[in-house]
């Protein structure tokens, strides 16, 4: 198992979505990647929404 595999695991473990975590390995020589990857992301996490304050505690 792999570290990436093991952070999913983790989080939904603590009840949180794998969805918010991603690895994506872009070079220096990919801005566009960069960008995309970046823009990508946010769209993500503002559709699963904020974490509940409680919850964010408790981890």
């Amino acid at each position: 198992m792999n570290r990436s595999d093991m952070i999913n695991e983790l989080l939904e473990d603590f009840g949180y979505e794998s969805e918010r975590f991603k690895i994506t390995w872009v070079s220096s020589a990919e801005p566009d990647k960069f960008v995309e990857a970046v823009t990508s992301m946010t769209k993500t996490i503002k559709q699963l929404g904020p974490l509940n304050s409680h919850d964010a505690e408790a981890a």
